[in-house]
């Protein structure tokens, strides 16, 4: 089954877990000004220190959790992570390297956005290191432009992001 590259408006996110995938999850959702409830049996350090909502609850199945417009699933029981993969509708399954939602590797400057993903995260962090090389200066020339650039010719898209006129 092939992976379809999408963005998706994503108001409230839910990860089950507490360990350190949880964590990254989080601060990435965070960071993208997502809001975040993180349920665990136990509250994690790390959610003391970031603007997340902790729901104490051990969890069995989709009734056990908040609705929300996505689902990270990061627990050590494997059967749960499938069980919960198969029942929710958009679910980040973090213990197997084919999940339904994949989380891209991001490079944002205001309102562009460059994600990257390969399935190999070193790979894809590398990529992204790479691309905010060679594009980061043309990505925040793009989050720039004004609104009506929508309307603009490719080509003068192009001259302005490249300062090349044609």
């Amino acid at each position: 089954m092939p992976y379809v590259p999408l963005f998706v408006r994503v108001e409230r996110v839910v990860i089950v877990g507490d360990g350190r995938v949880a964590e990254r999850k989080a601060r990435t959702l965070i960071d993208l000004g997502v809001d975040v409830t993180v349920v665990a049996p136990e509250e994690p350090e790390w959610s003391r220190d970031l603007p997340v909502k902790f729901v104490r609850r051990r969890v069995e199945g989709p009734e056990d959790l908040p609705e929300a417009d996505l689902y990270v699933v990061a627990t050590d029981d494997p059967d749960l992570n499938s069980r919960l993969e198969r029942e929710l509708s958009l679910v980040n399954r973090v213990d197997t390297s084919r999940p339904k939602v994949r989380f891209p590797s991001v490079l944002r400057c205001g309102d562009a956005v460059l994600a990257i993903s390969t399935g190999k995260p070193r790979v894809t962090r590398a990529l992204r290191m790479i691309a905010a090389e060679l594009l980061g200066p043309i990505l925040k020339k793009a989050a720039e432009l004004p609104e009506d650039a929508r309307k603009w010719s490719l080509e003068r898209v192009i001259d302005e992001l490249t300062g090349v006129r044609r």
